[in-house]
């Protein structure tokens, strides 16, 4: 293995200057071979020799002309694949230097070995001093000297390839024609080319059953990660297994892949997945047409062992979840052929049994659980469209039947059973493609594209159920919680009831030229449905009720105190979305009576927070006139609304919760008034007013109204 030292000193010009001397080689066997060709080759067939000497001299001279035409061959691709290395080398190496400068910024030193250390040399006394006295040191030095090892690694891993290159190119191409050493005509100057043969006789032998031994094992590695990201060598590789021999190979991985193996069985896996992602990054290449098409044709067939079901489809979905970076039309590519083939054959093929090899053998919800990992694969798959044109969310939402595992009784009865991991990848697809974030980013709330608030408009149109959320899946809940507090903005302006969104059904934006600038609403019953369905989960429910909290308090800050009318519009419109959420509270207890304070205590788990996206729009001055209603919200005087009054809802909603278990007649909460009331004090506040002055008393409470309506709307509808 190449050193630290090493990679640092070689000098490697002298790379090009050997390929410069073979490109010279090269020219110097075309020049000997026409001196040869009219000299000697020309005498053995003009007619002119004939007899005995001739028909021996003949295979000789047939001989030495293919090795004259091979030579040059031999040497260009020598050539090749020295200035190819000279290439890797000059950039790898510089990778290292890089590794190496920001070790030494973050105040290292860096050995000959190529071992960080803190450099006390150059820090202060009390730099030094401190740093004698950090915990953390040994590990960040620790952390530095893997870097640069990695970086180190990275040069080694080119080196053997360019090593096995050379090798492969020199190779007598027939060891019993006669010459000796022979040149090879048909020798590869690419690299990436001459490894990803080498991968596929590995894989070949693999898949046929027998082991690789350690350096075997080591070299399969080494070639994948030293060509993660070469379209070359992945397209190469890929296009010589072809889809079912690379679904073959899967399937021995998880076989394989146990106990002491596990990791090296894993990291192949890893290999081939983002060797996948690279080769089909583009479309318009022939490989894809072909790859795509072969996929097709064995992606229904059945690979499992005798009295296993396991599908293409499913091993190969299963080895792309071990990827990443994937290219769009390739996943929509692929989510629509599944849809095609569950339209014509069902979704039974899915089923899964007792002890099945793969963990999840759904494969349209484990692609979907990789789109929710790239938001504009997710949004491009799941945007119903401008006019509608794409069915695929009402498909997963409504038509779609969602395989279930198949289970035996002793009796030999069959029977099916809900998967619990089902939907687990569509919850995050949604997520990703209505916020247009990865879930659990930090991120702005609002600010969303026409495609984003389309898929969010639609979800809750096909999700809304009567039965009170008995029709949203439990594995979606956590998704659609986050989904609301991305929408905020709208479901506040709905649930007031009055402006510009309390009769709209559909997505709009204001005509700015800011792409981010899309609104939606829906009809109210249908979002209170929706939430309520949300608040199955209380940790969920509190996540929303948070963020309304924070919501709210920046309505009143953009309200003009001074205005009578603006001050009454803040405070209704707040006391109104509160009046809905202690509807769905109050449902929640009429329906879990037993487990009301169970659900309460959940729902103070709740871990909504302000984010530093959140932060940052307020300080760059968002407003409710400026983006739409944006996040600029929470500054400052949010906070000290919320505090100035410190009141603790999620502990009101324990105490109410354990009332409305004892209660035998149905109960009401009325933690949201209270809420609105202590906002409403902290507000008047933060603008001149004492809790007991005349207008403070006066505006606490003036939502009551509003308040009661909007909970007995929402009672209505839920009913």
């Amino acid at each position: 293995m190449l050193t630290y030292h090493q990679v640092m000193t070689i000098d490697l010009s002298l790379l090009e200057s050997a390929a410069t001397k073979w490109d010279e080689a090269a020219k110097k066997f075309e020049a000997v071979r026409k001196i040869y060709d009219s000299k000697v080759k020309s005498v053995g067939l003009d007619g002119t020799w004939n007899g005995v000497s001739h028909l021996v001299a003949r295979p000789n001279m047939q001989l030495t002309d293919q090795q004259f035409t091979a030579a040059p061959k031999e040497a260009r691709a020598v050539a090749s694949i020295l200035r190819d290395a000279h290439s890797q080398f000059v950039e790898l190496r510089g990778k290292v230097k890089s590794a190496v400068a920001d070790a030494v910024k973050a105040g290292m030193k860096v050995s000959d070995a190529g071992i960080a250390s803190y450099d006390y040399a150059k820090a202060s006394a009390s730099e030094a001093n401190a740093a004698r006295h950090d915990p953390d040191l040994h590990s960040s030095e620790q952390s530095w000297t893997r870097h640069i090892e990695a970086a180190v690694k990275a040069v080694d891993d080119a080196d053997r390839g360019v090593k096995l290159a050379l090798k492969a190119a020199v190779a007598d191409p027939d060891l019993v024609d006669g010459a000796v050493n022979g040149f090879n005509g048909a020798a590869e100057g690419d690299i990436e080319k001459v490894e990803a043969k080498e991968a596929k006789d590995l894989a070949t032998k693999l898949n046929s059953g027998d082991e690789l031994g350690k350096t075997e094992m080591d070299e399969f590695q080494r070639l994948f990660r030293d060509n993660r990201h070469d379209k070359a060598f992945s397209q190469t590789f890929l296009d010589s297994m072809g889809p079912k021999a690379t679904i073959e190979l899967n399937n021995k991985f998880n076989s394989l892949a146990k106990d002491d193996d596990k990791k090296d069985f894993t990291a192949l896996q890893e290999g081939v997945a983002t060797s996948l992602a690279t080769a089909t990054k583009s479309p318009s290449d022939p490989f894809y047409k072909k790859w795509q098409e072969g996929l097709r044709k064995v992606g229904a067939e059945n690979f499992g062992r005798p009295g296993e079901s396991l599908y293409g489809y499913q091993s190969f979905v299963n080895l792309m979840t071990h990827g990443k970076g994937y290219g769009k039309k390739f996943m929509v590519d692929i989510g629509n052929d599944l849809i095609a083939l569950e339209k014509k054959d069902g979704t039974d093929k899915w089923q899964k049994g007792e002890g099945h090899s793969l963990k999840s053998t759904d494969p349209l919800d484990d692609l979907l659980g990789i789109m929710g990992k790239q938001p504009d694969v997710a949004k491009a798959f799941l945007d119903p469209g401008a006019h509608g044109e794409n069915d695929r969310l009402k498909y997963l939402l409504q038509d779609r039947n969602w395989p279930k595992i198949v289970m035996q009784t002793p009796d030999g009865d069959i029977y099916y059973r809900d998967d619990p991991d089902s939907r687990t990848g569509l919850g995050p697809a949604l997520e990703a493609a209505a916020t247009g974030n990865v879930p659990g980013t930090d991120h702005i709330l609002g600010y969303h594209t026409d495609a984003e608030a389309r898929v969010m408009h639609d979800t809750l149109t096909l999700l809304d159920d009567s039965r009170k959320g008995a029709g949203l899946h439990p594995n979606l809940r956590d998704n659609m919680a986050r989904m609301l507090v991305d929408y905020t903005p709208e479901t506040h302006e709905i649930l007031t009831r009055t402006g510009p969104y309390a009769d709209k059904d559909g997505v709009w934006n204001d005509g700015t030229s800011d792409p981010k600038d899309a609104h939606m609403s829906v009809p109210r019953e249908t979002l209170t449905r929706i939430m309520r369905g949300v608040a199955e989960d209380g940790k969920a429910f509190g996540d929303m009720y948070d963020a309304e909290r924070f919501y709210s308090a920046g309505t009143l800050t953009k309200a003009d105190f001074a205005s009578p009318n603006e001050r009454a519009a803040a405070i209704e419109g707040a006391s109104s979305v509160f009046g809905f959420y202690d509807g769905i509270s109050s449902d929640i207890a009429r329906d879990k009576k037993d487990d009301a304070v169970s659900w309460a205590n959940h729902a103070q788990t709740s871990e909504f927070v302000v984010t530093g996206g959140m932060q940052a729009a307020a300080s760059a001055g968002a407003s409710l006139a400026g983006k739409g209603p944006a996040t600029g919200f929470v500054t400052d005087a949010v906070y000290r609304i919320l505090y100035a009054g410190v009141y603790d809802w999620k502990e009101d909603q324990i105490a109410q919760a354990g009332q409305a278990a004892a209660q035998e007649t149905e109960y009401h909460f009325t933690t949201g008034q209270k809420q609105v009331n202590h906002l409403v004090a902290g507000w008047a506040k933060e603008n001149g007013y004492g809790l007991d002055t005349g207008l403070s008393r006066h505006l606490v409470g003036s939502g009551q109204e509003r308040y009661d309506s909007a909970r007995t709307e929402a009672l209505i509808y839920l009913d």
